[in-house]
C-alpha cells in the first residue's frame, strides 16, 4: 500500500511534469508533421519524431540540472558567507546531475546541525552569565544587547546588605579552601532563600551579600514583609550552616551573620565605562544599608526608619539608641527587627 504522503508527492510531481511533457510532445509531433512535408518515408519522419522528443528531454534535463546546480552553488556561497557552516565542513566543488539533490541535502543538515551548535553555545553562555550577573540581569541585557547605555533611573527599592561577623578571624584560622567552601554553602543557602521570595543578588562583596527588592507605589505592606521574612529566614539558614561549621574543619568555626534592611530610593542602571559597565544601584539608601549592616551585631536586623513604618504592623521593632552613621550627618536611630508579629489572616 502506498502511503498517503507519497501518493501525495507523486500527484504533485507528476503535475508539475506534465505541462513540460505535453509541451516536449507537441514540439516532437510538430517537428514530424513539418518533416513530412519533405519526406516521404514514413520510417525516417518517425524516426525524426522520436529523436527530436528525446532531444528536447535530454535538452530540458540539462537546463533543470545547471539550475539546480547553480542553485546548490549560491546557497553554499551564501552560507559560507554568513558562517551558517562549521569550519569543518568540506565546500562542495561540483555538481553532476545524480549528487545535486545529495549536495543540496548535505548543505541544509551542516547549516542545521551549526545552528543547533550555536544554540547549545549561546544557552551555555546565557547560563554562565547568569551565574555572574543573576538570572533578572542576564535576561535584560541579553534583550538590549548592543542597546545598553550607561547610566540609570530613580526607583524604589527595598536594599539589604549582609556580612559575616569575625571573618578574618576565621579566614587566618582555617586553610584557604577550608574558607571558600564555607563561604559557597553561606552563599548558596542565602540566594536560595532571597530569590524564592523575589529578591534579586546584585552582588557578592567578599563575605558580604547586596541584595534589592522592588518596591512598590501602593500597599507595599505585603511587600516589606516579605523583605523582613526574608531577612529572619537567612539569619534562620545561617544558624542551622553555622552549627555545622563549628565542627566540620581543621578548626573551629566562630562566626556570626549582620543584616541592614532599608527602604528608599535609589539610581538603578548600568555605570562603568563604554567597555566595561555593571548593573548596579547607588544612592543614601544603598549607603544606609551598608552601613547598618556594619553596626548589626552577629543574628541582629537593622532597618532604616522607613522601613520601620511601612512595616511596623507585621513586626515586632526595637528602636535602639540613636547613632552616628559613617559618611552621614546627624544621629540616625536604626530600629531591630525582634521577630514577626501573630496576626489573623496572614
Amino acid at each position: 500500500m502506498i502511503s498517503p504522503a507519497v501518493k501525495k508527492n507523486i500527484q504533485d510531481y507528476l503535475k508539475g511534469i506534465l505541462p513540460v511533457l505535453i509541451l516536449l510532445a507537441l514540439c516532437s509531433v510538430g517537428a514530424g508533421i513539418a518533416a513530412s512535408q519533405f519526406i516521404n518515408d514514413p520510417v525516417i519522419v518517425e524516426a525524426i519524431v522520436v529523436g527530436t522528443l528525446f532531444l528536447l528531454l535530454f535538452w530540458w534535463g540539462f537546463i533543470a540540472w545547471r539550475q539546480k546546480s547553480n542553485w546548490v552553488m549560491k546557497l553554499q556561497e551564501l552560507m559560507l558567507s554568513n558562517q551558517m557552516l562549521s569550519f569543518t565542513f568540506t565546500k562542495i566543488k561540483s555538481n553532476m546531475p545524480w549528487n545535486v539533490d545529495h549536495n543540496r541535502d548535505r548543505l541544509m543538515r551542516a547549516a542545521a546541525a551549526e545552528y543547533q551548535n550555536l544554540r547549545d553555545r549561546a544557552k551555555e553562555t546565557q547560563q554562565t552569565l547568569e551565574k555572574y550577573v543573576g538570572s533578572n540581569v542576564s535576561s535584560k541585557a541579553t534583550d538590549k544587547a548592543g542597546r545598553s547605555e550607561l547610566g540609570g533611573e530613580s526607583r524604589r527599592v527595598y536594599v539589604l546588605f549582609s556580612d559575616v561577623r569575625s571573618f578574618t578571624r576565621m579566614a587566618e584560622q582555617l586553610q584557604p579552601q577550608e574558607t571558600v567552601e564555607i563561604l559557597n554553602k553561606m552563599f548558596t543557602a542565602m540566594e536560595e532563600v532571597i530569590t524564592q521570595n523575589g529578591g534579586d543578588i546584585n552582588k557578592y562583596i567578599g563575605d558580604a551579600i547586596f541584595a534589592y527588592f522592588r518596591r512598590p507605589y501602593s500597599n507595599e505592606g505585603e511587600a516589606a514583609k516579605l523583605v523582613l521574612r526574608t531577612a529572619l529566614r537567612m539569619q534562620d539558614r545561617f544558624a542551622l550552616l553555622n552549627q555545622a561549621f563549628k565542627v566540620s574543619y581543621s578548626q573551629p568555626v566562630e562566626i556570626g551573620l549582620g543584616i541592614g534592611v532599608t527602604a528608599g530610593t535609589a539610581i538603578v542602571g548600568n555605570l562603568g565605562s563604554a567597555n566595561r559597565m555593571e548593573f548596579t544601584l547607588i544612592g543614601d539608601t544603598v549607603n544606609l544599608a551598608s552601613r547598618l549592616c556594619g553596626i548589626a551585631k552577629h543574628g541582629q536586623i537593622l532597618v532604616n526608619e522607613e522601613m520601620a513604618e511601612v512595616s511596623q504592623d507585621f513586626f515586632e521593632m526595637t528602636a535602639l539608641p540613636a547613632v552616628q552613621i559613617k559618611g552621614k550627618s546627624g544621629m540616625h536611630i536604626p530600629y531591630e527587627v525582634v521577630g514577626e508579629r501573630l496576626t489573623m489572616g496572614r
